[in-house]
């Protein structure tokens, strides 16, 4: 979808979808009042219209010259309007456009709505959000609605850039969780990472399974056994000059996860194709840092990608992995495999002595269990990291929730065998499994957010759609590029 923006005169010119925001309150009932003369010549339900959140009326043109439709969208009382609102706002007004087959939307606002730089951006990432599809279109296929929004803010054109470019990020991973395993790949992630590095000039590096031997990264190797396809770990690396600080993003990249020996249940197991949406965030993110270019900052996507699949040489439960920082694994269940491929990567990000670590991942069950398909659970024992996820959560929409890090979860992972064990039980799940992702971090601050029930399953509404959320993009971004 394009983006742009328009002065105050386009809400009078053809457009064939002009969509109004409206406060709640009196002067929102139709007819009459400040809308009457926009309403003018349109018919439709002209029902008492309040400017109640997401409430919408559709009027229809009779005559040309004006607008050929007008979306009335509610915004609710404006002291309790937050940037998410108008996300959903934009969202709402692509999604009508599409249905009314429309090639062209326009927005303004109505009432006492006012636009600044945060709710113009979120309105646009709405928008662009919204109209995601897989699979795509066919060739041929009516391309999507253009959005201009009417807005004299200065800087609007650039707020509408960063807001696509974000939004475009957040499609791609999208995009890679809803393919289906037998095509997006451990190799597809691969070559897609070497296309985000070529498009925006970011060093990729694609660590093969010969290099993965050399690096003594027997995770990876381990949970890989039971597969035909070749696992990898991805590396890019965006390198501003004159940069202050280095952050480093790594994403479980499961392409499909059948449970390996410790196999799951027939239902819903195609649904474990969404066990990469950590790493396909992560490529998002690469996606909206190089095309963005933010100064002061490095930051380095890791992605460790394998399947985790049956077979003659899979790993079983009772096995011990030697991972590259020599710790080793006791396996108590093949099925907890993600935290098995992180070990190793989460140990190669600490080579580059970054600033921050922060990993994401479809870890666990128990955090569905806990926050459902709308929060993430941040796992961090640094405070301020963890105050600056939850900010960039509710800045972005894309909410992550504070849990424990007691160290008794520590203890419950020490091994018999081995170093740490992989499982320790349903109870607790989703703690012990950060703890076991720390003991590979030590000395750095390292934020863990399990993404297990964001990453996919949302109810559809608004810019959500079926199938992969894309989340992570949009909050890492606004994290990293407003550390303070």
């Amino acid at each position: 979808m394009r983006l742009a923006v328009a002065p105050a005169s386009a809400d009078r010119s053809a457009t064939p979808l002009l969509v109004v925001l409206v406060d709640k309150g009196r002067h929102a009932k139709l007819p009459g009042g400040a809308l009457g003369a926009r309403a003018a010549g349109l018919t439709g339900p002209k029902k008492p219209f309040e400017g109640d959140l997401r409430q919408t009326l559709m009027l229809h043109a009779e005559s040309r010259g004006g607008p050929r439709a007008l979306l009335l969208l509610g915004m609710g009382k404006v002291s309790e309007l937050e940037a998410e609102d108008f996300r959903r706002a934009g969202a709402i007004a692509a999604r009508q456009a599409a249905e009314l087959g429309a090639n062209a939307v326009t927005i303004t606002c109505g009432g006492k709505v006012k636009l600044d730089a945060t709710t113009l951006g979120a309105m646009g990432e709405g928008a662009v959000l919204a109209e995601h599809r897989y699979p795509k279109p066919r060739a041929g296929a009516k391309p999507p609605a253009s959005a201009t929004i009417v807005t004299s803010l200065k800087g609007a054109a650039g707020v509408l850039k960063q807001a696509r470019r974000l939004a475009d990020g957040a499609n791609l991973a999208r995009e890679l969780g809803d393919m289906p395993g037998n095509m997006a790949t451990p190799r597809h992630l691969a070559d897609t990472a070497r296309k985000i590095g070529k498009r925006h000039g970011l060093r990729c590096k694609i660590h093969g399974k010969k290099d993965l031997e050399r690096m003594k990264m027997g995770g990876i190797l381990g949970v890989n056994q039971g597969s035909a396809q070749p696992p990898f770990l991805i590396e890019l690396d965006y390198k501003p000059a004159n940069y202050k600080r280095t952050i480093c993003v790594v994403g479980k990249g499961l392409t499909f996860d059948a449970g390996g020996i410790s196999i799951k249940p027939a239902a819903h197991m195609d649904e474990m194709k969404y066990d990469m949406c950590g790493g396909a965030a992560t490529l998002g993110l690469m996606e909206a840092i190089g095309a963005l270019k933010p100064k002061g900052v490095r930051v380095i996507g890791i992605v460790p990608t394998t399947e985790n699949l049956l077979g003659a040489n899979a790993y079983k439960p009772g096995d011990v992995l030697t991972t590259a920082n020599g710790k080793t694994i006791e396996v108590m269940n093949t099925d907890a495999e993600g935290r098995v491929i992180l070990s190793d990567a989460l140990h190669h990000a600490t080579k580059f002595k970054p600033d921050a670590i922060i990993d994401m991942a479809t870890l666990t069950g128990a955090i569905v269990v806990a926050l459902g398909h709308e929060a993430a659970g941040v796992f961090c024992a640094d405070e301020k990291l963890q105050q600056r996820l939850v900010a960039a959560g509710a800045r972005t929409g894309e909410k992550v929730w504070p849990m424990p890090t007691y160290d008794v979860y520590r203890d419950q992972i020490k091994g018999r065998f081995g170093d740490i064990k992989n499982a320790a039980g349903r109870d607790g799940g989703s703690c012990t499994a950060a703890q076991f992702l720390f003991h590979f971090t030590e000395g750095f601050p390292h934020a863990h957010i399990d993404i297990a029930g964001a990453a996919w399953g949302s109810r559809k509404r608004d810019y959500y759609v079926d199938g992969a959320s894309g989340f992570g993009v949009r909050l890492l971004f606004d994290a990293i590029t407003n550390w303070r």
